[in-house]
């Protein structure tokens, strides 16, 4: 009687554990999960991640628990991240934002796993098998050869962004060691995310690398503030209203090409399509990949 008094309460005390630590035994949940190198997005891990995001009374999400990864999901968690103050705001679910939620949701009784048959992600052992069965249009799929990556010096790189494709690669010794998707300039285009209207398309040509700089703040787009209270988003040359704090938006990993302002630098809001001011966005992991494998110097071609 006593031994099985001691099982239940072990087995319940287990259990509370697990409870309270259910996302930090998960497997890290974010975009371009076609490629070998990010997230599996396990079903009960996004619908539970879902279900927490929802019943969250310090954000206002309302997304739907189908246990799929996507563009709102994602934008749900950056919600998150920033009303946290965590140090990553970049949709990506690791160890820290897998911890917070943990304490957030440690009173929520999640539903009992559904058995899910994964797919195999597929690998691709090089970027003529990653281009014959991708399409570089539409997927956010990333290529990348680490061991041709672990050869770049800065000397031996250069880049090249294709505007038809969204797409921009890094060339190791002639070979290409990343392919990933990015976002270019465009005319008379009404961003959703910002409200604000893009209209500079991206020059082609060929330019060199001017200035890297880890931690950049852009000194035309950003935010205006009275106080705490936020007046005005979108380029500070046509704000007309009192005088106001700027707050430049964020341009990590910055890469300058050209005087005029425009340059690789990473974002949240890496599209398939056309929809930046004229700069190339990266996505995060990308941008750190390339800032670190290119110099002062390095070629840069941009073709349509």
């Amino acid at each position: 009687m006593q031994y099985t008094k001691i099982l239940l309460t072990t087995l319940m005390l287990s259990s509370m554990a697990n409870a309270k630590s259910y996302f930090k035994t998960h497997d890290d949940m974010c975009e371009n999960t076609e490629t070998k190198q990010q997230c599996t997005n396990d079903f009960n891990s996004v619908r539970n991640l879902q279900i927490a995001l929802n019943r969250d009374k310090n954000i206002e999400v309302n997304l739907k628990t189908d246990g799929k990864w996507g563009e709102k999901t994602k934008e749900a968690v950056i919600t998150f991240q920033k009303h946290y103050g965590l140090s990553h705001t970049d949709g990506w679910v690791g160890k820290e934002t897998k911890t917070k939620l943990d304490m957030i949701s440690k009173n929520i009784k999640f539903p009992k796993d559904k058995k899910v048959k994964h797919v195999k992600l597929m690998k691709y052992n090089t970027y003529t098998d990653f281009r014959k069965h991708t399409n570089l249009r539409k997927s956010f799929s990333v290529y990348e050869d680490k061991k041709l990556l672990s050869h770049a010096n800065g000397r031996n790189t250069e880049l090249k962004v294709d505007i038809s494709e969204q797409r921009v690669r890094l060339y190791v010794d002639g070979q290409v060691a990343l392919c990933a998707p990015c976002t270019t300039g465009a005319k008379r285009k009404l961003e959703p995310n910002t409200g604000i209207i893009r209209n500079q398309c991206t020059p082609k040509g060929t330019f060199k690398i001017q200035e890297k700089i880890a931690d950049k703040r852009s000194t035309i787009f950003g935010k205006m503030y009275q106080g705490k209270k936020l007046v005005y988003k979108g380029d500070r040359r046509k704000y007309k209203g009192k005088k106001a704090k700027y707050v430049g938006a964020s341009l990590k990993n910055w890469m300058r090409l050209t005087s005029g302002g425009i340059g690789l630098h990473a974002s949240n809001y890496v599209k398939r399509y056309p929809g930046s001011n004229g700069c190339i966005r990266l996505p995060y992991k990308v941008s750190r990949t390339i800032f670190k494998s290119v110099r002062k110097g390095t070629p840069v071609s941009i073709v349509n």
